[in-house]
């Protein structure tokens, strides 16, 4: 079944890898349409995960992450519904079956055909990918081919066609034209033969890889699962034998090897603080040489060592609400400067890279922590040249060893991928190999070899009954994807909640039934994040903050849908609304002023009110209009003023920093996250009587900043919840210069 053919209202085009219904075209990744492919084969009949999964990663090792992702994106292509599907149907722990009618397209001997339906089989454009694998302390290596198949037509298909050999000539010119041009489009370029190996398949999360100088050797960051540490190991490429550099109960990140490979730098976050580490590539007891300043993103805070070995770059703050700069270590003197100064109430510059050669610095430079783009300014100094601008989420970058180009991670084409900028400017390209959820790539100067890291994980909203006798049911999950459903808001009635996803290949605001089998998608503008979704007290509009210019603002919307009202402006970033009880007000957090403060605006319009003085983020009014409750952006606990104005008073330790949105102010009191135990837990406490009764005990620690919601009679709670998450090194050998 590979000529073209339809599926309910859907034509299917395998040739192209897309699928058509009236003026509307869409196009799918290869393995979704091969999924696809073998689910028609087999209409109206089971077929088993085992199945689809050797037929379509024929000598692969993947995970049913791979396939179950496929599936979702199909669903999400065609308009389906897992909960009541009318095109695949779930059968559990077993398979998926093809519901939907599926008949042949028939076309007149005479009509004229495009080349497209001379594509008897679905031509493979690129290498198979490494999909994330099931967690195996021995990962199983299996190359897959390093050379292509050949698009060609088969002589049948030819052979069926009266068509004048000039005219078959200029369609099929014609064709190879338009059929080059979509594979460019999509970047996966047939003539590109390289290895893409799975290089770290333990169990957890190994991220932040680096290539030693020869490109022999990694040095990585493991999170072990069962005690969430985070330490410094190197691998051999080949052996599975790793050497643990660093054994502490600090968080380590951003290993970076020293030009000569004799030491590994990397940064370390422990409750004494953070700072910047050196250790023998050999082994030993790392050596302290800087104290970090500044909260900065751990992630993405990165370091670089210089290509003489007598520098490090990485990014720190100046103070607690200053935006991260690039600072430059001597390690002959010890002593530090800045050599970036980001705009005051941006972000701020993070995740420096030195050019091979030394002369250029590359960097991310954030308007607000999820917009950013990348900047390079000279190794000596001087004002950065902006690369891009696309106001869009870059996650980390890598020189090219030519010192020509970067490579970096970036959802600017809706899912995480891997793109090449050149270092003058211009419009990235894609990379034809990490097209998934792709990030921290880097690059052997002494090797063709690339290595980047595959994420994955599954996202839900899980609902708690709560019972008037402070016992809650068992939890069910209401909405999950893969796709990071979060931050959940429940409607006034608690008949529906609003939540953010990816679902659309960029986050945005979706309405959800409170069984979760009715969706409906309320925003889809474009911007590079809109979240925190929040119901106003009488059900009719969702407050939200989104990046139209890459400044976070405020806005509202209908909840049933409809024109977007922008309520706050400027250059500096607004985010986290929360309705005032009598819904006139809208409160949120902004760094207007500089550091991050708790503020507030009528919904009509109007002056902003500054709320807090001493740092606010997340903030909610008590139910009886007598008090402000909110969190801090870098401190644990929450604090209260009155609602007109007085001294701050901190009632609260948890949730802890990071966790800001674990909390909800009821009639009953303030349910919240309590994760300074072993067990997290969430409690209610009766700000009266100061009395914590505790309500939920959580299996594991859900995700941070995201948050709960509990329904307006207090007989649900909901909260945002991972599962399945992992992170594995890839390897690709024979990547192009």
């Amino acid at each position: 079944m590979h000529k073209d053919f339809s599926i309910g209202r859907w034509i299917v085009h395998p040739g192209l890898n897309a699928i058509s219904s009236d003026s509307e075209t869409t196009h799918l990744e290869p393995k979704v349409m091969q999924v696809l492919l073998r689910l028609a084969s087999r209409h109206s009949q089971v077929v088993s995960k085992n199945t689809l999964i050797s037929e379509v990663w024929p000598d692969t090792f993947v995970s049913d992450d791979a396939l179950t992702r496929c599936i979702s994106l199909l669903r999400r292509e065609m308009g389906d519904d897992p909960h009541t599907p009318r095109y695949i149907q779930t059968i559990p722990k077993v398979g998926y079956r093809l519901i939907a009618e599926v008949r042949p397209i028939e076309i007149a001997e005479d009509e004229p055909k495009t080349s497209a339906l001379l594509l008897e089989t679905p031509v493979s454009l690129a290498p198979p990918l490494a999909d994330s694998a099931e967690s195996h302390e021995t990962p199983d290596f299996i190359s897959p081919p390093s050379e292509l198949p050949n698009a060609s037509v088969p002589k049948s298909a030819i052979a069926r066609h009266s068509i004048l050999w000039k005219l078959l000539a200029a369609i099929a010119l014609l064709a190879g034209v338009s059929f080059a041009s979509l594979l460019w489009g999509t970047h996966r370029q047939s003539s590109v033969a390289f290895r893409v190996i799975p290089l770290t398949s333990y169990a957890g999360q190994q991220d932040q890889a680096a290539f030693s100088p020869d490109g022999s050797r990694i040095a990585f960051v493991w999170t072990k699962t069962e005690d969430g540490s985070r330490n410094v190991f190197i691998k051999q490429i080949g052996s599975e034998t790793l050497l643990r550099l660093t054994n502490g109960n600090e968080m380590d990140y951003s290993p970076a090897w020293s030009p000569d490979g004799s030491q590994i730098a990397f940064r370390a976050i422990s409750e004494h603080g953070s700072g910047i580490f050196l250790v023998s590539s050999l082994g030993g007891q790392p050596q302290k040489v800087y104290t970090l300043l500044g909260p900065v993103q751990k992630e993405q805070a990165g370091l670089s060592w210089s290509p003489d070995g007598k520098r490090l770059i990485f990014a720190d703050g100046f103070s607690e609400n200053s935006p991260s700069s690039i600072y430059e270590l001597s390690l002959d003197t010890m002593q530090a400067h800045a050599i970036t100064a980001p705009p005051r109430v941006w972000d701020g510059d993070l995740n420096p890279v030195f050019s091979p050669d030394g002369r250029k610095i590359a960097f991310l430079r954030g308007i607000e922590g999820l917009v950013r783009d990348i900047y390079v300014v000279s190794a000596s100094g001087g004002e950065p040249k902006q690369i891009t601008r696309d106001e869009r989420i870059i996650d980390s970058l890598a020189w090219t060893p030519d010192n020509a180009s970067i490579i970096f991670s970036s959802d600017r084409g809706g899912k995480f991928a891997l793109w090449k900028a050149s270092a003058r400017g211009g419009e990235p390209e894609r990379l034809p190999v990490g097209d998934e959820d792709a990030y921290q790539p880097a690059i052997s100067a002494a090797t063709r070899r690339l290595l980047f890291t595959e994420s994955s994980a599954t996202w839900s909203i899980v609902g708690f009954p709560l019972s008037s006798n402070g016992r809650a049911g068992k939890p069910i999950a209401v909405v999950s994807s893969t796709q990071q459903d979060s931050a959940p808001s429940f409607a006034p009635d608690g008949s529906r909640f609003a939540f953010q996803s990816w679902r659309s290949g960029a986050q945005d605001l979706w309405i959800a039934s409170r069984d979760g089998l009715n969706l409906l998608q309320l925003t889809s503008s474009g911007f590079a994040l809109t979240g925190s979704p929040a119901f106003s007290p009488d059900g009719q509009q969702v407050a939200f903050d989104g990046r139209p210019d890459g400044h976070s603002h405020i806005f509202v919307v209908p909840a049933g849908g409809g024109s977007q009202q922008q309520l706050t402006f400027g250059n500096s970033n607004d985010i986290l609304p929360r309705w005032s009880v009598d819904g006139q007000y809208l409160y949120f957090a902004s760094n207007r002023n500089g550091g991050w403060q708790s503020w507030k605006v009528a919904v009509r319009g109007g002056q902003l009110q500054q709320v807090t003085t001493n740092g606010g983020y997340l903030a909610m009014e008590s139910p009886d209009r007598q008090w402000v409750y909110y969190t801090k952006a870098d401190a644990p606990g929450i604090w209260r003023v009155p609602i007109g104005g007085g001294p701050e008073v901190r009632i609260l330790s948890q949730p802890r920093t990071g966790y800001w949105g674990y909390w909800s102010v009821t009639n009953r009191g303030i349910y919240l996250l309590d994760n300074e135990q072993a067990v997290p837990r969430i409690v209610l406490y009766d700000p009266v009587a100061g009395k914590i009764t505790p309500v939920i005990t959580l299996d594991q620690q859900p995700p941070p900043y995201s948050g709960i919601s509990v329904s307006s009679n207090e007989d649900e709670l909901l909260i945002t919840d991972e599962r399945n998450a992992g992170s594995h090194i890839t390897l690709v050998e024979d990547f192009p210069r």
